[in-house]
C-alpha cells in the first residue's frame, strides 16, 4: 500500500508553505477543493462496474458498439479488451498546475488502482479480481485476471 503525501505535489505544497502558521493537505482540501470536484473524483474512483461476456468493465467508459469495433482489432482476447475498455493514463486524464512530478503520478495512480480494487471487491465479492499499476502511471480494468492496469504515460 503506498503512503500518500500531498506535499509531494509543488502546488499543494506552495499553497501551505505561504501560508502562516503552514497549512497541511486536509486545510488545502477544506479551500481549495470543492464538494463537487471530490464527488467528479468518487465516480472515477469507484466506478460501477458491468460484467460483459465475462469481463468486468466500467460502466461509463463501456458500450457494446465501441466493446464491437474493439473485438474487429483485437479478436477474442479479453484482458485485452478490458484493458482498452478500462484504460485510465494519469497524464490524459489529469492536468497540473506546472510541471509533472513523477511521484505525483505515481502516487495518483496508486490511489486509483486502491480505490478501484476495493470497488471491484465491493461489487464483485469471491472473485479473484487484480488491480494493476502498468509503465508510467496507467490504469486499466480487465476482468478477473487482471481488472484493471493504470498508466501513467
Amino acid at each position: 500500500m503506498t503512503d500518500f503525501d500531498a506535499m509531494t505535489d509543488p502546488t499543494v505544497r506552495a499553497w501551505c508553505q505561504e501560508l502562516e502558521p503552514k497549512g497541511d493537505a486536509h486545510l488545502y482540501l477544506q479551500e481549495v477543493v470543492r464538494a463537487s470536484g471530490l464527488l467528479a473524483v468518487a465516480e472515477v474512483c469507484m466506478p460501477k462496474l458491468v460484467e460483459v461476456d465475462g469481463m468486468v468493465l466500467i460502466e461509463a467508459r463501456y458500450s457494446s458498439e465501441s466493446l464491437d469495433r474493439w473485438r474487429a482489432r483485437l479478436g477474442e482476447d479479453r484482458a485485452a479488451l478490458a484493458r482498452t475498455v478500462n484504460n485510465f493514463v494519469v497524464w490524459d486524464e489529469l492536468r497540473t498546475d506546472g510541471d509533472r512530478v513523477d511521484a505525483v503520478d505515481d502516487m495518483a495512480a496508486e490511489f486509483v488502482a486502491s480505490c478501484w480494487r476495493a470497488r471491484a471487491a465491493e461489487q464483485f465479492p469471491g472473485r479473484e479480481v487484480v488491480v494493476e499499476v502498468v509503465g508510467a502511471c496507467q490504469v486499466f480494468c480487465v476482468g478477473d485476471r487482471p481488472l484493471c492496469s493504470i498508466s501513467w504515460g
